[in-house]
């Protein structure tokens, strides 16, 4: 039966009436309304049936019941049935049909019994809980900052006054439903979604959640808020980043996780790319933008914040999107606000309601057909090519602007008290224990480094090329006082390469940082999971690349044979690598970008070895620089490095006098250096130490980073 007849059978109650109603003026308005009402009216009729289907049963007596059967088994015939027509009328406690039969003969249909009459149908689902948004009165003006040299030299100025970038403004967003904020660029659309998802405090105003106050960290726990920018690991496939995900959020049945992937992946029709990684040489923008939707999902938030997630996308990709945030709204009964930059026609099928601000004020708050009716109002004609909001958006600078309200006229902010009937029994924690999040953690590092390719190959092919050319150079340093320059060169060219190679995994550092700072943020798992994790995963690592460069280098250096010398060479190798990978993860966690990043780690290495000991010693420095000679870690590896090879060798001579006597050994070269047997020990300590201490930097800085975004 065409939609058009059956929403004339049905008498229409509620939303339905005032969309008929609306209807009733249609002469009055353009062509492209008239289109929407009707699909409008028809995904109204749908909703309502879908309805009735779930309470079918709730509000009917054995007749209806009788009726009911009679119709469902009419639908069920066959085509070769004598059944011809079934006009139906349905009200709001009864069915009445009428029937007209040509013959008496009916044909039963194949697939149905009669236990179907008496079997009682499945008491509906009961909904999730729903969260309304209400926004009163929204001031929002930066604070004003005067720097301290203004201020001494003008110290009686009064502070310039404030300049809001939000004024007045006012809002309710319901749950099922789209609410789109929509203005020009520079109209606020960003600042007030920060508001509205607690990211930001508003100068003056209230924000409300189901009628009480909305506290912040509580509804962070049940809200999501998805920025413009698209942040997914792109070494990772679409299934497995939804799936590390969903293994935080449900550590308890991974069967349970695999379904929420499973549901997630179908919702926002990504079933296609299921298995291609999240990369922009391999998903498009639209594709990429239902993944971060996607992670936002997996934690069923109540309500959905999403800053222009059609912004850089095609007309096919952006609809897409926006199809899928109408079945999620629809599905869930999530609460979903986003922002649009442009509302083509197509876009706006998917939006229940609107809100068009300018220059930080509201013009319009409801639906496409009020904006109309108010755009004719005003004597405004919306052209038969334009959409009501297309067409508003041109003439923007022609509508009257809302009188202007004084913050300090407005309702007084609500604070919260702990008495109040809130949120406040949602409390930040965590889905995971602190053992599974470091376990899923560590899995999800691994399968990273070992698709990096390049990193892999450059790092093992380094540790190999360059310590057997070390090898060949140094080959044979023998036991005089040439050789005793030689290690010392060796040992320190060893440092350098060492600490330096390890800067290659400054970029993936640094380009991952924004990914855990927004996880972490969101209560996904506790940043000290991540940083044991990834030293649990980058111990064997550098571990491999440790033994490459000592085998390499160490036979054909020819230096200490004994096997204890050899395996400390190697354990004092692992740690300085260990320690390089720590600083550099410590550089990643504040600098801006990977050029500022390798500027500053290239500047602090040479700073290290310059105050090392290798070009000029303790005693030959001045005073005042002495405290740098400490902080190196190079001074306490080379240490390292020389008391491992020469305490193997302490009785062994390094060098001759004319007569045939020894000149020195090597318990003699170690002290001439102010060092001792023990020295490789405490070297090896000190530089644990460092390690230890660049990834509690990195952790305390990373902390910080992601307190303030939660704020």
């Amino acid at each position: 039966m065409p939609v058009r007849n059956r929403e004339r059978r049905i008498k229409p109650s509620g939303r339905e009436a005032r969309i008929k109603s609306e209807n009733r003026s249609v002469d009055r308005q353009s062509p492209w309304i008239r289109e929407r009402e009707s699909e409008e009216s028809a995904r109204v009729w749908e909703k309502a049936q879908e309805e009735r289907k779930r309470n079918r049963f709730t509000h009917m007596d054995h007749i209806d019941q009788l009726i009911y059967f009679l119709h469902n088994t009419y639908i069920q015939l066959p085509t070769s049935s004598k059944l011809q027509t079934l006009p139906l009328s349905l009200t709001s406690h009864s069915l009445t049909m009428a029937i007209t039969i040509t013959t008496t003969t009916t044909t039963t249909p194949a697939n149905f019994s009669h236990e179907d009459e008496t079997k009682s149908p499945k008491p509906p689902s009961t909904p999730p809980k729903t969260y309304e948004l209400t926004a009163r009165s929204i001031y929002y003006a930066k604070p004003t900052t005067i720097s301290y040299v203004t201020n001494f030299l003008h110290p009686c100025n009064p502070p310039p006054p404030s300049s809001y970038i939000l004024q007045d403004i006012s809002l309710t967003a319901r749950p099922g439903e789209l609410l789109a904020i929509v203005g020009p660029s520079g109209a606020g659309k960003s600042t007030l979604l920060d508001i509205l998802s607690a990211r930001l405090t508003p100068s003056h105003g209230q924000l409300l959640l189901n009628s009480f106050p909305l506290r912040p960290s509580s509804f962070r726990r049940i809200s999501s808020h998805l920025p413009q920018l698209d942040l997914s690991l792109p070494l990772l496939t679409v299934s497995e980043t939804f799936f590390f995900a969903a293994s935080l959020l449900l550590p308890d049945s991974s069967s349970a996780a695999h379904d929420a992937v499973a549901s997630v992946i179908v919702d926002l029709r990504l079933t296609h790319v299921a298995h291609t990684r999240v990369s922009a040489s391999l998903l498009s923008g639209g594709e990429r933008r239902r993944v971060s939707i996607g992670l936002s999902l997996l934690r069923d938030p109540r309500v959905l914040l999403l800053d222009e997630p059609t912004s850089g996308l095609d007309s096919s990709s952006a609809h897409a999107v926006l199809q899928s945030l109408r079945s999620i709204a629809t599905k869930r009964y999530t609460t979903v606000i986003l922002s649009i930059h442009q509302p083509s026609s197509r876009l706006l099928s998917a939006i229940d309601s609107l809100l068009l601000i300018s220059k930080g004020r509201v013009l319009h708050h409801g639906s496409l057909n009020l904006l109309d009716e108010y755009l004719l109002s005003l004597g405004f004609s919306v052209p038969s090519q334009l959409n009501p909001l297309e067409y508003a958006m041109e003439v923007l600078d022609q509508l009257p602007q809302p009188k202007q309200i004084s913050p300090s006229s407005s309702p007084p902010p609500i604070l919260y008290t702990s008495k109040e009937k809130d949120l406040s029994h949602f409390e930040i924690s965590y889905s995971s224990s602190r053992i599974h999040e470091i376990t899923t953690l560590y899995r999800r590092s691994w399968k990273i480094v070992y698709r990096t390719k390049q990193l892999l190959l450059t790092n093992f092919l380094e540790a190999l090329l360059v310590g057997f050319l070390l090898g060949t150079i140094y080959i044979n340093v023998g036991y005089d006082e040439q050789g005793v320059h030689k290690r010392l060169g060796l040992f320190a060219f060893t440092l350098t390469f060492l600490l330096s190679s390890t800067t290659e995994t400054l970029p993936i550092f640094v380009s991952e940082r924004p990914i855990l700072l927004r996880e972490a943020s969101s209560g996904l798992y506790r940043l000290s999971s991540h940083v044991f994790a990834s030293t649990l995963v980058f111990l064997p690592y550098l571990l491999a690349v440790s033994l490459l460069y000592s085998t390499s280098v160490y036979f054909l250096v020819g230096l200490c044979t004994k096997a204890s010398t050899f395996f400390s060479f190697i354990i004092i190798v692992w740690v300085i690598v260990l320690t390089a990978n720590s600083f550099v993860l410590f550089i990643s966690s504040f600098a801006p970008d990977y050029i500022a990043g390798t500027s500053f780690v290239t500047v602090s290495l040479a700073g290290f070895f310059l105050f090392s000991g290798y070009f000029i010693t303790k005693d030959s420095m001045p005073v005042y620089w002495i405290f740098m000679h400490y902080l190196s870690p190079y001074k306490y590896a080379l240490d390292a490095l020389l008391a491992n090879e020469y305490s193997c060798a302490s009785n062994r001579c390094f060098g001759w006098s004319d007569n045939g006597q020894c000149l020195e050994n090597g318990a003699e070269i170690l002290e001439s250096r102010g060092l001792r047997k023990e020295e490789r020990w405490t070297g090896l300590e000190v530089l644990i130490g460092f390690f230890v201490l660049y990834r509690v930097l990195y952790w305390v800085v990373l902390s910080r980073r992601a307190s303030k975004s939660k704020k």
